[in-house]
């Protein structure tokens, strides 16, 4: 039943606005950006990620996709020596606007709502964490496997959880880790593998 009132246009993100020229320009900036990353960046992750803005310091340990680090990599800032693990992702901007931006007198298309993250030296990102809008982790600070961190991390602080939250200090982590570590381990992969099977299964696998 009509209650008379006039339909809302169409959000601009809905699919099926796209034009012919439009979806021309798509396909050719995904062959640009094809082409930067697998030729003449020739796979390597950090040197792509810097070519697109996002600051990394010397000796980063980046295992994320690409696509991990959102479509704002120029607002990110990853520090020296730091290591972020499989699967986080960095968010720079609050998508959820996409409900409402169409009454914002000024609003864009992408948003308005964006922040930088900050990764600063030393610091680890733990595997599948979540790293929100206006986040600073650091310096020498872990975020934990799963976490998700809406503010910011302390230097030499230990965070996790969803939301994360402090679980201890990292001198204190370090103790942990020393009681539970197995010394003498070697740094080739079969050899490693090797001490640990037999270690674990009282067997070589």
């Amino acid at each position: 039943m009509s209650t008379g009132a006039p339909s809302a246009p169409a959000p601009l993100w809905v699919s099926g606005q796209r034009s012919a020229a439009d979806s021309l320009r798509v396909l050719a900036g995904r062959a640009r950006r094809a082409f930067l990353r697998w030729v003449v960046c020739r796979g390597d992750t950090v040197a792509y990620l810097r070519r697109q803005g996002m600051r990394i310091g010397p000796h980063a340990a980046l295992l994320a996709r690409v696509e991990d680090f959102g479509t704002e990599p120029w607002l990110i800032e990853i520090g020296a020596r730091v290591s972020v693990a499989a699967g986080a992702v960095f968010v720079t901007h609050d998508g959820a606007s996409r409900v409402f931006r169409e009454r914002i007198a000024g609003g864009s298309a992408f948003g308005n709502a964006f922040a930088p993250i900050r990764v600063l030296d030393d610091s680890m990102i733990g595997l599948r964490a979540i790293i929100m809008p206006g986040v600073t982790v650091g310096p020498r600070s872990i975020v934990g496997a799963g976490s998700l961190v809406t503010s910011d991390v302390p230097p030499e602080t230990v965070v996790g959880g969803f939301p994360a939250r402090v679980l201890c200090r990292l001198d204190e982590y370090e103790r942990k880790y020393r009681d539970r570590m197995i010394p003498g381990l070697s740094s080739h992969r079969g050899e490693l593998r090797r001490q640990l099977t037999e270690r674990f299964w009282g067997e070589a696998r």
